[in-house]
């Protein structure tokens, strides 16, 4: 069949081949679609329910040499008729705006991706971006700015919240779901005796990331400052992505050692007892850093083999030493009223010491799901637009 693409220099042009169709984009890039890949992605309410958004159709009642017995085109988009098979069928549209952003050639996810760019101390000077509670909670832009930071920073800071135990629940829910752990829906982190958690003692923590001995560590974290009256007690914040590629400019085996080799991580206590394995370095696919597990009071026995045991223990070390170095740390006085929200798969938290005698200190935390955040960031960048258009 010859080319449909309607006239118009900004408008794609479109070529059936044998097995799919090729796009050219008025920007010069190309894309390929097989045919069955565009049989499988139809929105028609016969293949899509119109409620649910989600797919209906039988993969397995589609062909998989199938090809349509129409193709045209105009300025919104793609139009394709399929032959009787039996999955049902009303037709396929499909925007150039989805299309475009749908290309599956690797270049094309790769120009798609989002890279998040680690920060150093020096980046946040100024301090941390700082949100209105009351804005917050009832301003849907306000939301979107305070979770835009979050998504790109990792961290944020939400001032004016009243002294009210659970008032970061709320918080939090406006958000998404709270995740429970073996801390419960939430926790109050204070001082006390028969402490479970170094959290609950008045000693320094050194920056690490919560809860790495669980298979899925928790989100996003909340800390809401209740009360900050002691002597010491600063917090101190740290970005893994900076860190892991100061470690990678000068250790590059230890940063591959890190990031590819599984250790044990455990917590253990009267009342649970959780192990498990994972790199302490986080990298997807392409081998960008998205984060890390770095947390030295829940490293378990160090479970790799003994040849290689020193060299983990300098990486590690050198990893740690990066975080807890000026350069990389971010120091600052959380107050009554604030709160600090940041992405625990990314951000390394710690705390100065303090002394409990010379006044009360008390925070109360909870988590958040990451994918809940990025849900709700999306749903208010699309401001209510079909998700087919998009």
């Amino acid at each position: 069949m010859s080319d449909r693409s309607p006239s118009g220099s900004n408008i794609p042009r479109i070529a059936r081949g044998a097995d799919s169709l090729e796009i050219e984009w008025p920007g010069g890039y190309r894309s390929r679609h097989l045919y069955y890949w565009l049989r499988e992605n139809c929105h028609c309410p016969a293949c899509t329910h119109p409620d649910a958004w989600e797919r209906t159709a039988d993969f397995l009642a589609m062909p998989l040499d199938i090809a349509p017995v129409s193709v045209r085109a105009d300025t919104r988009g793609l139009y394709l008729e399929w032959p009787a098979h039996a999955a049902r069928c009303a037709g396929s549209f499909f925007s150039w705006q989805w299309l475009d952003a749908h290309r599956a050639e690797r270049a094309a996810r790769l120009e798609r991706k989002v890279r998040r760019r680690g920060w150093t101390a020096a980046d946040l000077a100024g301090g941390l971006a700082r949100f209105p509670y009351g804005e917050v909670m009832r301003n849907d832009p306000a939301l979107l700015a305070f979770l835009a930071c979050v998504d790109t920073r990792g961290v944020a800071l939400v001032e004016g919240l009243p002294d009210r135990p659970g008032t970061v629940i709320g918080l939090a829910e406006r958000v998404g779901f709270l995740e429970e752990s073996h801390f419960g829906r939430h926790f109050d982190v204070v001082s006390k005796a028969n402490a479970e958690n170094l959290a609950y003692t008045a000693g320094r923590l050194q920056p690490h990331s919560d809860l790495p001995s669980r298979r899925h560590p928790p989100g996003i974290q909340f800390l809401h400052c209740l009360r900050n009256d002691a002597t010491g007690g600063d917090s101190v914040l740290a970005d893994s992505i900076a860190c892991a590629e100061a470690l990678r400019d000068i250790d590059a085996a230890g940063f591959e050692l890190l990031s590819t080799r599984s250790v044990t991580f455990t917590s253990v206590a009267e009342d649970w007892d959780i192990a498990n394995r994972a790199p302490v370095i986080d990298v997807d696919e392409d081998g960008d850093i998205v984060g890390s597990r770095l947390h030295p009071a829940l490293l378990g026995p160090v479970d790799i083999e003994p040849e290689s045991q020193m060299a983990f223990y300098r990486a590690f070390r050198g990893l740690l030493s990066i975080a807890s170095s000026e350069a990389m740390q971010l120091r600052f006085r959380l107050r009554a009223g604030e709160c600090q929200v940041f992405d625990n798969r990314r951000i390394l938290h710690a705390r100065d010491g303090f002394d409990p005698a010379t006044g009360d200190r008390s925070l109360q935390g909870c988590y958040v799901g990451r994918d809940d955040l990025e849900s709700r960031l999306a749903l208010l960048r699309r401001g209510g637009r079909d998700f087919r258009e998009t």
